[in-house]
């Protein structure tokens, strides 16, 4: 499969989001808490996926997650994984993964989702 043949025509975990409009969602990166509030609504906007929360204090807020490498969905607890690691854009194959873990971009400063996995949740009513 090459590039020019691949599309990305849904959300990864829209299910989840669509499920959630409404509800608070907390989104925390390894122990750091990056944004939280009620899902206003989300899109797709070219490698990045955009939301507009809002806050407790009624302040509308938007930002934009990159697209994931792979994506773990627990409906039951209303939780979701967006994984950007390295190891989850190789997927099983050992080769790729070698190739990926030694390939460094100098002077470049890596996203903050880079080899991390982001954890996108609910509150429980």
């Amino acid at each position: 499969m090459s590039v020019t043949n691949t599309y990305i025509d849904n959300i990864p975990g829209e299910d989840f989001f669509v499920k959630n409009l409404q509800g608070n969602v907390f989104f925390t990166l390894g122990k750091k808490n990056l944004k939280q509030g009620r899902l206003i609504i989300f899109k797709l906007s070219h490698f990045y996926i955009q939301f507009t929360l809002l806050s407790n204090k009624n302040n509308k807020e938007c930002f934009e997650i990159p697209i994931p490498f792979n994506v773990e969905y627990y409906p039951s607890e209303n939780l979701i994984y967006f994984d950007y690691r390295v190891k989850a854009l190789a997927g099983k194959n050992d080769l790729y993964y070698s190739e990926l873990k030694n390939c460094r971009i100098k002077n470049i400063t890596p996203s903050q989702y880079y080899n991390k996995i982001l954890e996108i949740k609910t509150s429980i009513p």
